[in-house]
C-alpha cells in the first residue's frame, strides 16, 4: 500500500486519489468515513465531542499552470516550497479537462545561471495552445517511481504518503472518540489549511499532526535528524514562532517510548512546520504537537524512509492511544 500511496500523483488542490484509496481502505478495516466539504478524509470508530484527531495530509509539491503561449508551451508556479532545480527534465502530468503529460525544461540561453529559477522553466507537451484542454489553475505533479529494499524506501511524495499509510495501518486499532484524517492543502501553507478548517467543527481535545521530518544525516548535514533512530518528537516548530508542545504531553510521549524500548528523537525546527504550528491557535486552544517519520531529501522528488522507523511511529502512536 505505501507503494501505490507514493506514487499516486495528489498535488495540493487535486488530492482525490489519494483520498480515494484512504476511503477504500478505511471503509474495509470498518470505520465510518466521511468527507467534509473541503475534501478532508474523517475516518472513526465512533465520534463524540472534543475527539483526538490524528492527521496526515494527502497532497504533495507540484506545479499549478500559469500561462500557455501560442506554440503550447507551460509557464507553471510551484505548489509548495522546493528548489526549482529539481524539477528540470522531470515527467509531469498535469490536470485540466483531462490529463495531459509533459517534460520540464529550461529556457535556451547562452549566459550560465548560477541559480535555476522557475521563471527559467517551462513545461513542453508538444500540443499547441489549442490543443491543449489546460487553463491557468489547473494543478499538475511530477511522475515518480518507488523503490524498496529489506531496510528503505525510497520513492515520491514519502511527504506524506507515509503519514497517511500510518493513519491506514492505527486504523484496525483505532479506539473510541478518535478522528483520522486525511488532509488537503498542507503544502501551501504552515498552517495546513484543511486540518485546520476541519479542526474547526471538530473541536478536538488533542491534535496529532502525523507528518514525516527531514533528516539531515547525509554528507554536509548537522545530524540533528538520522534515518534508523527512530521517529521524532517535534517538541518546537519555526524557532519557536509555531507551535512549541505542551511539556506534560512531551513527557507522555517520552515515556510511552521507554516503557515499550521504541527509539525516538527529539526534533526542533527553525524553518519548517506541520499542521500542528497553528491548530494550538484554533479557537480557545488545541493542545497540538507532531509525531514525524524522518526522510531524506525532504521536498525533492525521490525521498527515503527507514522500514523500521515506520513500523515504529506506527507503535508509539498505538500505544499512545491505549492510554488515552
Amino acid at each position: 500500500m505505501i507503494g501505490e500511496l507514493s506514487k499516486t500523483i495528489a498535488p495540493t488542490t487535486y488530492e482525490e486519489p489519494v483520498a480515494k484509496l484512504m476511503e477504500q481502505e478505511f471503509r474495509e478495516k470498518g470505520l465510518t468515513v466521511k468527507r467534509d466539504k473541503h475534501g478532508n478524509i474523517l475516518a472513526y470508530r465512533s465520534l463524540e465531542k472534543h475527539p483526538i484527531v490524528l492527521s496526515a495530509h494527502m497532497d504533495e509539491i507540484g506545479i499549478m499552470v500559469k500561462s500557455i503561449d501560442e506554440d503550447g508551451f507551460i509557464r507553471f508556479v510551484r505548489l509548495g516550497g522546493y528548489d526549482p532545480r529539481y524539477l528540470l527534465g522531470k515527467s509531469v502530468v498535469i490536470y485540466g479537462e483531462e490529463p495531459v503529460k509533459g517534460i520540464v525544461q529550461m529556457n535556451e540561453s547562452d549566459e550560465p545561471k548560477d541559480k535555476i529559477k522557475t521563471k527559467d522553466l517551462f513545461i513542453d507537451t508538444g500540443l499547441t495552445k489549442k490543443e491543449l484542454p489546460l487553463m491557468p489553475g489547473d494543478p499538475g505533479g511530477v511522475v515518480g517511481t518507488f523503490h524498496e529494499t529489506s531496510k528503505y524506501i525510497q520513492g515520491k511524495s514519502l511527504d506524506d504518503r507515509i503519514g497517511c499509510y500510518v493513519l491506514l495501518e492505527l486504523a484496525s486499532v483505532v479506539p473510541e472518540n478518535v478522528v483520522l484524517m486525511g488532509s488537503v492543502q498542507e503544502e501551501v501553507s504552515h498552517e495546513g489549511k484543511g486540518a485546520m478548517l476541519a479542526s474547526w467543527d471538530l473541536e478536538p481535545s488533542l491534535f496529532i499532526a502525523v507528518d514525516v521530518g527531514g533528516a539531515n544525516d547525509v554528507p554536509g548535514g548537522e545530524k540533528t535528524l538520522s534515518l534508523d533512530k527512530g521517529p521524532a518528537l517535534t517538541v518546537s516548530e519555526i524557532s519557536a514562532i509555531g507551535n512549541v508542545a505542551n511539556r506534560n504531553l512531551v513527557k507522555q510521549f517520552i515515556s510511552i517510548a521507554k516503557e515499550n524500548n521504541i527509539p525516538y528523537q527529539l526534533e526542533i525546527t527553525e524553518s519548517s512546520a506541520t499542521e500542528a504550528s497553528n491548530l494550538f491557535n484554533l479557537k480557545s486552544g488545541v493542545p497540538s504537537i507532531a509525531v514525524s517519520t524522518p526522510i531524506r531529501y525532504i521536498h525533492t522528488f525521490n525521498e527515503m524512509a527507514s522500514k523500521k522507523d515506520i513500523k515504529h511511529t506506527i507503535e508509539w502512536l498505538s500505544r499512545f492511544l491505549e492510554e488515552h
